[in-house]
């Protein structure tokens, strides 16, 4: 703790008492693997979420879906006209796969260099504890502010937010057993002033990171059938179809690219856009949102050095084209003979797998609507398929919202906030505002993972001084923002 954040919340000193507990809580739930893509842990990752709240001061519940159980936790203010804060969470996990390219097992939390590495570490276990810690830590040191805090941790968000979305809805399948039969959807939580996420990585400078909304994302498939069985690439090569070269042909089609090639290489250099007709329309992105990018730091060489990038695919500003446009990705090829040696064969079928991150203003289900036209104009026989999806979602730059948000990341970070109109990930936060009671309230993204966490990845990690200043930027913020005007 620096000497110029020593003051930055009444908890602190609680917060110094308590840590090591607060650690221990966090490394029992990181022992649990809760794989929401294979169902592995689920059930006993909801009873342990919730009685982690519950250790720390909130009154805790699950709420059954028809997927995975939602943990719902609050902490009623006193005074009925106390602002209402909705954090919220998720406590399920992405696959440990490659477990040899972990440096120590991947649910076991280790501690190496200052960092605790295991799955889930940073996203988001070790992110969304930090709230019922400084709830804690708040009631220790006799300084809970006038705040109903409530806290809804779902276990399903690295698989589409099913449960969640359902909770939401109020579909049939969902079972609240502390709501009232007659409730609307989403009752307990619906009176929210302010949703705040504490999720994914803070800016690659290191600097506390306030971010205003979120891309969205759709997944889907492409399949490609050109023939009965392989065929030998001599007796039939020419005249037969080759399913990956027509399926690369399609991916190919998803994107063009500017006037000018990188003279020393030849690659396409001008800039990249998705070229579906239709793709772009509705996008909704203000003077403010592009004043934000213009403010960031030019680390683009930097970012090119660390990750040993040969070129970069647009000439465009590195921030401009991360977070103001959408994109077409390809995230995996699957075609023909792929065994040591060689085996002369034509493939007869190919897939591919793609996702698209959305901005402001686009909607999944019209997206994949253009590229399903696109597919078809270009190859009808291609067999389009949708997965997941979450809208993209936006809070006005600026919102009185974001207030107490800086000033708490000022005190206890002891430097400037990054300001970013939209996180480069997605999340499911866009679901809230499915609600009528909350299609207007700001959602707020305030990620206290280092930069570096590398989630979804092997070796995932957060860095324990963040674990730490996240405990105290939740208690900040809560004293903060029981003196605002929301």
């Amino acid at each position: 703790m620096s000497d110029a954040s020593a003051s930055a919340t009444a908890a602190d000193p609680a917060i110094a008492e308590r840590l090591d507990d607060y650690r221990e809580s966090l490394f029992d739930l990181l022992r649990l693997p809760t794989v929401s893509a294979t169902g592995e842990g689920m059930d006993a990752g909801a009873d342990a979420v919730r009685d982690l709240l519950a250790d720390h001061g909130l009154d805790a519940r699950r709420i059954e879906t028809d997927r995975y159980p939602l943990v719902y936790g609050e902490r009623v203010a006193a005074d009925p006209d106390a602002p209402t804060v909705l954090f919220y969470g998720h406590y399920d996990v992405q696959p440990a796969e490659h477990p040899g390219q972990w440096d120590s097992s991947p649910f076991e939390p280790t501690v190496r260099d200052g960092s605790v590495y295991c799955r889930g570490a940073g996203d988001n276990k070790g992110q969304f504890t930090t709230h019922a810690f400084a709830l804690d830590a708040l009631a220790a040191a006799d300084a809970v502010p006038e705040v109903t805090v409530k806290l809804l941790v779902e276990g399903g968000e690295e698989s589409g937010s099913l449960g969640l979305k359902a909770y939401l809805d109020g579909e049939t399948g969902v079972d609240d057993p502390g709501a009232d039969s007659d409730a609307p959807a989403a009752a307990a939580v619906r009176d929210a002033d302010l949703i705040y996420v504490a999720d994914g990585p803070q800016h690659r400078s290191g600097r506390p990171t306030l971010i205003y909304g979120n891309r969205g994302i759709l997944t889907f498939q492409l399949e490609l059938e050109t023939a009965n069985a392989d065929l030998h690439s001599g007796n039939f090569g020419g005249p037969v179809p080759n399913a990956a070269t027509e399926l690369a042909e399609v991916v190919a089609s998803f994107t063009e690219y500017g006037e000018g090639t990188d003279p020393d290489r030849g690659y396409p250099s001008g800039g990249d856009r998705v070229a579906v007709d239709g793709f772009h329309d509705g996008i909704e992105l203000t003077d403010a949102d592009r004043e934000l990018v213009e403010r960031l730091p030019n680390d683009a060489d930097e970012v090119r050095e660390e990750l040993d990038l040969t070129h970069f695919a647009t000439e465009r500003d590195y921030y401009e084209r991360l977070l103001l446009e959408p994109t077409v990705t390809v995230n995996g090829l699957d075609a023909g003979y792929q065994g040591e040696g060689s085996k002369t064969a034509i493939p007869r079928t190919a897939t591919a797998k793609l996702d698209s991150r959305l901005v402001p203003g686009q909607d999944p289900d019209t997206v994949f609507e253009r590229i399903e036209e696109h597919v078809a104009g270009v190859h009808p026989d291609v067999e389009v398929t949708k997965g997941t999806g979450f809208p993209p979602m936006k809070t006005p730059v600026g919102s009185p919202a974001a207030g107490p948000v800086i000033d708490a990341l000022s005190a206890v970070w002891d430097a400037e906030p990054v300001e970013l109109p939209v996180l480069g990930g997605s999340l499911p936060a866009a679901f809230f505002r499915r609600v009528d009671a909350l299609s207007d309230v700001p959602v707020l993204v305030v990620p206290y993972a280092n930069p570096d966490q590398g989630n979804h990845s092997p070796n995932e990690h957060l860095d324990l001084d963040c674990f730490e200043n996240g405990i105290r930027t939740t208690a900040a913020f809560l004293e903060r923002v029981a003196e605002a005007d929301l």
